[in-house]
């Protein structure tokens, strides 16, 4: 059984229908896989000779996420965008500068879970998340630039 019927089976199990819409959607994400936002989403649809306004595949998207099988993320650079949950679960750094995305393994926000759990009796639902900050290149470009000179600092008379 492939991903798409997969996911059909696991619905169906759940006494939920799949409409066309909900199809089209989950056959699109699992052609496209990785990230993709709702424009790249009716992009393919509309390459595939379907016709869906963007309100309906937001509206399937947040029905798929309600079943726990996509993930919203805001990556910064290009806005929203949703993958389906087959993978195992990850989470992402994303470069302020350049925009690269980098992959970081579950397990450290297993740490931080347990941390947040023991400390403030409260325990998270981290399933997909993006950490903002800058890459090892763009660091590296920093600290290759010249300095600036430093500015003259006066002091008073003693």
């Amino acid at each position: 059984m492939d991903t798409k019927e997969a996911i059909i089976a696991q619905i169906k199990g759940r006494g939920e229908r799949i409409t066309l819409p909900r199809r089209a959607v989950i056959e699109t994400l699992c052609n496209l896989g990785g990230h993709q936002t709702i424009q790249n989403i009716r992009h393919a649809l509309e390459r595939e000779g379907v016709s869906m306004p963007e309100p309906t595949i937001y509206r399937v998207l947040q029905w798929l996420k309600s079943l726990s099988l996509v993930t919203q993320t805001d990556l910064g650079h290009s806005g929203i965008v949703y993958e389906l949950l087959t993978s195992p679960p990850h989470h992402h750094l994303v470069c302020l500068t350049c925009g690269r995305v980098l992959d970081l393994d579950d397990e450290i926000m297993n740490v931080l879970r347990q941390h947040i759990n023991a400390r403030h009796r409260f325990l998270p639902r981290i399933d997909h998340m993006a950490i903002f900050g800058e890459c090892e290149d763009c660091c590296s470009r920093h600290a290759d630039a010249p300095e600036a000179p430093a500015s003259e600092e006066k002091t008073a008379p003693q």
